[in-house]
């Protein structure tokens, strides 16, 4: 065909991550279908533009001979990337699937892997910024921050800087963290950073600003593991230097599977009123099979919450309402079943809280809670911590309008779906979601792209890309997009389907 070239179908191979030979197969056929219909006149004259008249049985063989062979194609394909997807969501890489089950390097339990390909932009680091000190008079203000008894706060200093020494003498931590001064002027009272002169980087150059595999390893860093270790002073120190190991091995940011993006069950939309961003689990999505495609997708999440509030601190935002850089949960429990819940899931959310995402969550509200979802609350609960028992807010279905809003503050109806009380654009469903912002929200797209996380389909990263016809369109092409697709008698999904697959540029 004169119309694609074979660069452009084995680009189109690419895009849906087909095999080489079921991939040249499926291009080739939809080469010369694309090259049938756009070379004026004939078939396309008479299907799409009525210039001339056929009866109506000839018509009617015409189009669905048009529209059934790129529909069989698309299946076909759609077929063969899942297949590929549930392949390469079980192999594993042994550099990477030992940290991603909570193990150091060397250590093997079997699991998936926490990094998938590379990203486009060949790096997945997290926005340098500096460390934040604590002077000793204000060490009372961060065990108020962290609820500590008073028992607790009277150690929590000596065992802040016991924690670092500890950590500045592991050769491997000491690789990626800064050495903490040895004196910290008392200008840190609100949650903002304090430097000192007197620190030094481990690599012997100026880290503490340059992309780095993990957030600074300061002093709210090492009191929020101590906290998630019940101030076992040892426990927080193994716990940190096993996640320091396993930042190292990645290396840095874990990237979103595909699995997981494109079943929309978690989204990241945006902050709410104190600047702790809100992650939104809708459970009716959720699926209680692979955890290991759960935990992977969850920590990448989670390393979005991080990007972006390390970013907002690198643009000299000090997130005074925030200063434990901590997000909350929102848990749409409506429509969900027995069939969206698993104990692993839970378990594994449990031990990435204590041993990598140590008290990031600030409160958790679950929405709509039926007889179902409190007599489960009833028998998971006694596997929390009494504290996270108390950051966990059940909420009525009359009450969820006036809570969201609360907590949102000002401009909540613009930010809400119409399901939670608001006039914004619902949230679309796994079937509906074409862009990563459907699929993960806005706040976490927007952070994958700065952490070069983000797929290679993504439009944001490969304007190019054969895969990103349609769904990245501006929303005005968007609509132009869809209207040729009904003027030419095809529904919005499957026109969108269709370019999607046969690299039409509209």
């Amino acid at each position: 065909s004169t119309r694609l070239r074979m660069s452009q179908a084995v680009r189109m191979c690419e895009a849906m991550r087909m095999g080489p030979a079921s991939g040249a197969v499926a291009a080739l056929a939809s080469a010369a279908l694309v090259a049938e219909l756009s070379a004026g006149g004939g078939a396309a004259a008479i299907l799409f533009e009525g210039r001339q008249a056929l009866p109506l049985l000839d018509r009617l063989t015409l189009y669905i001979a048009a529209l059934v062979l790129p529909l069989a194609l698309a299946t076909a394909a759609w077929s063969l990337r899942r297949g590929r997807q549930r392949q390469d969501g079980k192999s594993a890489d042994a550099a990477v699937s030992a940290p991603c089950t909570g193990t150091v390097a060397g250590q093997s339990r079997g699991g998936s892997s926490c990094s998938s390909r590379p990203s486009p932009v060949g790096r997945r680091l997290f926005p340098g910024t500096s460390s934040r000190w604590v002077a000793s008079s204000q060490f009372g203000r961060l065990a108020r921050l962290l609820s500590l008894t008073e028992e607790e706060a009277s150690c929590l200093e000596h065992r802040v800087k016991a924690i670092h020494a500890a950590l500045w003498e592991d050769q491997g931590c000491r690789r990626s963290m800064e050495a903490r001064p040895s004196s910290v002027g008392a200008t840190e009272s609100s949650g903002g950073s304090s430097s000192s002169s007197s620190s030094s980087f481990g690599s012997g150059s100026n880290g503490a600003r340059e992309p780095q595999l993990h957030e600074p390893i300061d002093d709210y860093v090492v009191a929020r593991f101590l906290l998630a270790a019940k101030s076992d002073q040892t426990k927080a120190t193994n716990n940190l230097k096993n996640y320091v190991a396993w930042r190292q091995v990645l290396p840095g940011v874990v990237s979103p599977p595909d699995g997981w993006l494109n079943s929309a069950a978690i989204l990241l939309p945006f902050e709410d009123r104190y600047g702790r961003p809100v992650v939104v689990i809708r459970a009716r999505f959720l699926s209680s099979g692979d955890s290991d495609l759960f935990e992977q997708g969850f920590c990448a999440t989670l390393d979005a919450v991080i990007g972006h509030l390390l970013s907002r601190r690198a643009r000299g935002d000090a997130l005074e309402n925030n200063p434990l850089d901590q997000y909350i949960v929102w848990i749409d429990t409506s429509g969900a079943g027995m069939r969206n819940f698993s104990l692993p899931f839970v378990k594994t959310m449990q031990r990435l809280a204590t041993m990598r995402y140590a008290e990031r969550v600030a409160k958790m509200y679950v929405l709509f809670p039926g007889v179902f979802v409190r007599g489960l609350w009833r028998t998971v609960k006694g596997m929390l911590l009494e504290r996270t028992q108390k950051n966990i807010q059940m909420v009525a279905e009359g009450e969820v309008s006036l809570v969201l809003r609360d907590l949102l503050g000002p401009g909540a109806q613009d930010l809400l779906p119409p399901e939670l009380g608001g006039v914004a654009r619902p949230w679309p469903s796994p079937e509906e979601a074409l862009t990563l912002e459907d699929k993960a929200g806005t706040l976490a797209a927007n952070a994958w792209r700065l952490l070069g996380a983000a797929p290679s389909w993504d439009v944001a990263l490969q304007p190019q890309d054969p895969a990103s016809a349609i769904s990245g369109l501006a929303p005005e092409g968007r609509a132009a997009a869809r209207s040729r697709g009904a003027r030419n008698g095809l529904c919005t999904k499957c026109w969108d389907w269709l370019a999607h697959l046969l690299q039409m540029r509209v």
